[in-house]
């Protein structure tokens, strides 16, 4: 079921609606805040909507990188259990 938290994005207040929990939301938005205020000192921008851009582009880089690193161990231990079958089959073939 679904629920509604209030948020603060760099200062802005949000009504989200969730299934999410309480603690997941708040970490959520920590966690946006946390990188407007890097996007903020960097002084890239004072533009808000822009700043709240280049924060959202920073977690979304950081989204597509450990997807890519998730998908780089997914193969390795896909190829890691071909190569333990393989040897369990050769081992079962010679006792058998």
């Amino acid at each position: 079921m679904s629920k509604r938290y209030d948020v603060n994005i760099a200062g802005y207040a949000l009504t989200v609606k969730t299934e999410r929990s309480a603690e997941h939301m708040e970490r959520l938005s920590e966690l946006l805040n946390q990188r407007v205020r890097e996007v903020q000192k960097s002084g890239a921008t004072a533009n808000y909507l822009n700043v709240v851009m280049l924060a959202a582009m920073k977690l979304a880089d950081e989204v597509l990188e450990l997807r890519g690193e998730r998908e780089d161990v997914k193969k390795g231990l896909e190829q890691k259990s071909r190569a333990l079958l393989s040897a369990l089959d050769s081992a079962l073939k010679e006792r058998g």
